[in-house]
């Protein structure tokens, strides 16, 4: 008899490894569930999930491990990691073959250290479970805090506001009027030769997902 599968909504922070990796199975396997059918046609990328989502999970995680009393009980635990890719651009200076170190991705770990690409582009694993890391350019004097899983798919206002952040035509924190994102859209607009409308069409969405490379 199948185990039954119950809606879970997803929360800022979520993503499909780590809710798969709570449940024993591959992401894969939980996206294309026949319960999870709505949900995989409504957003294109498993990984950008938005809170409010339905994702439907097995109504049991997965089984703990069996202990022993009075024995040393010994485990080899396999934690997948999620790639995260980071797209670094400065007005003063390139960033381009930059020495980066990723911190805290585990209490005890060593940082992650990588170099940027030619394009400087930042690529690493992290931990599914991992929420938050601090990326670290110590030559080019750079701290930067990065949130695992929150960014929100582009067809979410707040997935159009968090890339117009991050590619820098809003403030990188702190609430934004909607005034402020439609100033900061005609402004992308403008830099991509686009109508300048404010608002966000099929062509705009398609430009800004783009230029953010995601």
């Amino acid at each position: 008899m199948a185990k039954p599968w119950v809606p879970y909504v997803i929360q800022q922070g979520d993503h499909l490894r780590k809710l798969a990796f709570r449940f024993g199975m591959e992401a894969e396997t939980l996206w294309r569930h026949e319960k999870n059918q709505a949900l995989s046609q409504r957003r294109k990328n498993m990984d950008l999930l938005h809170p409010g989502d339905v994702l439907h999970v097995p109504a049991e995680p997965a089984p703990a491990l069996e202990l022993s009393a009075g024995t040393m009980n010994r485990y080899k635990a396999r934690v997948p990691t999620i790639p995260v890719k980071l797209q670094l651009e400065s007005a003063v200076r390139s960033l381009a073959g930059q020495r980066f170190e990723v911190h805290g991705v585990g209490e005890g770990v060593e940082p992650i250290c990588g170099t940027t690409t030619a394009e400087g582009e930042a690529a690493f694993d992290v931990p599914v479970l991992v929420r938050e890391v601090e990326l670290r350019l110590p030559d080019a004097g750079l701290v930067i805090p990065v949130l695992v899983g929150d960014l929100d798919p582009i067809d979410e206002p707040s997935g159009v506001a968090q890339r117009l952040r991050n590619l820098g035509f809003l403030p990188p924190i702190g609430e934004v009027e909607a005034e402020d994102v439609t100033l900061a859209l005609m402004a992308f607009q403008r830099e991509q030769g686009l109508a300048v409308t404010g608002a966000v069409d099929d062509e705009t969405r398609r430009a800004l997902e783009a230029r953010h490379r995601l």
